[in-house]
């Protein structure tokens, strides 16, 4: 018998840019995995582009070995990639076809790859904080690593809304079983929340990987001239973060300066600190950052590190998948050790499990602005409030490659003309503008 590979598992990256009919409808608004698969399947034979336009998946210098190893392939797909592993063929008493790896996974096998950006087109319409504290990025996992979450998403849950913080235009929080908002401020400098279709997106809460190596942000308007940097393990000791040439070890590091603070940059290289994917990313893996600032506040981050920055700088996001795991509904083998996909004593296939990455796009207002620079005649009372000579959208939308039509109060679908699917997006007093350019016509006509 030839060599045989079977797929393990397939991962879609379900990003609402590429995913917007011209309805309005996303993919997210379809409940079940199997319409949302059946929704990309339909887009894949238009040739619809997706968004691999703008990301590949690849193998990081670290994790090369361990696929050779144990005869793994990683390849392409659309909105996505799969793992095929090589594998042998067995039949079961009752006619069954199943399929063991040829050489067995450990349960904590970490199966990882990159998500690298092609361009810089991605940043500019996923949703995602402005202020950062970090340069950490996305991880993703089939492993509980900040709670449960629910097959197939590989995200972390949303954070519950908070009345102390401040949040972002396009920042999510959980209101209630199945009630996610977006915020942002209104025409009046009101804060409001929209209402998003879907569940389980990718937050910030999943933008937990760090390299050895990397920079933190202060807020100019704090005034912060000092702060003082605390790594601890999950049992709150602090770590050994550096060491010199004599050996002396170091478990915080210390800042001064007598203007404030913008950015400090943080070198754990030599320290005693255990990374992905040569350990096992569980708890013991996990470790808080502590920044203590010269106001007397202390801020507390939760991170992995990887350790191999450079594969990491190109990156948005590195996905790790374990073949078995707390919740038995993500893991990649059965208890006998063979793959999930299978013939059935009928000729039915039972398919590899399918994970999924659902990503917002980024939330702007829309500006239309004359093409020679006169006041616009507000004609779209519903959708649009004059501001200025331009008119302005009264909620942010989406960004979207696909246009799609707008709807009244009683769901009548409007037509107004949408910014192109790469159109800069301006941030102004913490709001973000996409301009549309327009001439004067019966949509948009001008004020005498």
């Amino acid at each position: 018998m030839g060599v045989i590979y079977k797929i393990l598992f397939e991962v879609k990256l379900l990003h609402e840019f590429y995913l917007t009919q011209p309805d309005g409808q996303t993919v997210f608004d379809l409940a079940a995995q199997t319409d949302r698969i059946n929704f990309l399947f339909n887009r894949f034979k238009r040739g619809d582009r997706d968004i691999n336009s703008e990301l590949r998946f690849e193998l990081p210098d670290s994790v090369r070995k361990t696929f050779g190893d144990y005869h793994l392939k990683l390849l392409p797909s659309y909105a996505g990639c799969k793992v095929a592993v090589e594998v042998q063929k067995q039949t079961l008493p009752d006619g069954t076809v199943v399929y063991p790896p040829k050489i067995p996974l450990p349960d904590a096998l970490n199966i990882s790859f990159l998500i690298i950006r092609k361009d810089s087109a991605w940043d500019a319409y996923t949703n995602a904080k402005m202020k950062k504290l970090t340069n950490a990025v996305y991880y993703f996992s089939n492993e509980n690593v900040s709670g449960s979450k629910p097959y197939p998403v590989l995200s972390n849950n949303i954070s519950p809304f908070d009345t102390t913080l401040v949040y972002e235009q396009g920042e999510q929080a959980l209101f209630g079983p199945n009630d996610i908002r977006s915020f942002y401020t209104d025409k009046d400098g009101n804060g409001q929340w929209l209402h998003v279709s879907g569940d389980h997106f990718v937050s910030e809460n999943d933008r937990i990987l760090l390299p050895l190596r990397f920079s933190y942000a202060f807020n100019i308007a704090d005034n912060i001239t000092s702060a003082e940097v605390v790594l601890k393990d999950k049992d709150g000791n602090a770590v050994v973060l550096s060491r010199d040439e004599y050996g002396t070890e170091k478990k915080t590091i210390a800042f001064e300066s007598i203007v404030p603070l913008r950015k400090i940059v943080l070198d754990f290289s030599r320290g005693d600190i255990a990374t992905v994917p040569a350990f096992a990313a569980d708890e013991n893996i996990f470790y808080t950052l502590e920044v203590t600032d010269s106001n007397g506040n202390t801020k507390t981050s939760r991170f992995l590190f990887f350790n191999d920055a450079h594969s990491l700088r190109e990156s948005c996001g590195l996905i790790n998948i374990n073949p078995k795991v707390t919740d038995p509904a993500f893991n990649l083998l059965d208890n006998n050790g063979f793959l999930l996909t299978r013939i059935m004593p009928d000729s039915s296939i039972v398919p590899a499990p399918v994970f999924e990455i659902r990503m917002k796009s980024r939330l702007s207002f829309w500006r239309y602005i004359h093409d020679k620079k006169k006041k616009l005649k507000n004609e779209h009372p519903d959708f649009l409030f004059p501001q200025n000579d331009n008119l302005v959208s009264l909620l942010p939308r989406p960004l979207s490659f696909t246009p799609f039509l707008l709807k009244k109060p009683d769901t009548t679908p409007y037509y107004l003309p949408n910014p192109l699917p790469f159109e800069l997006i301006k941030t102004e007093n913490g709001k973000q503008y996409t301009d549309i350019l327009v001439a004067e016509s019966a949509l948009f006509p001008l004020l005498p």
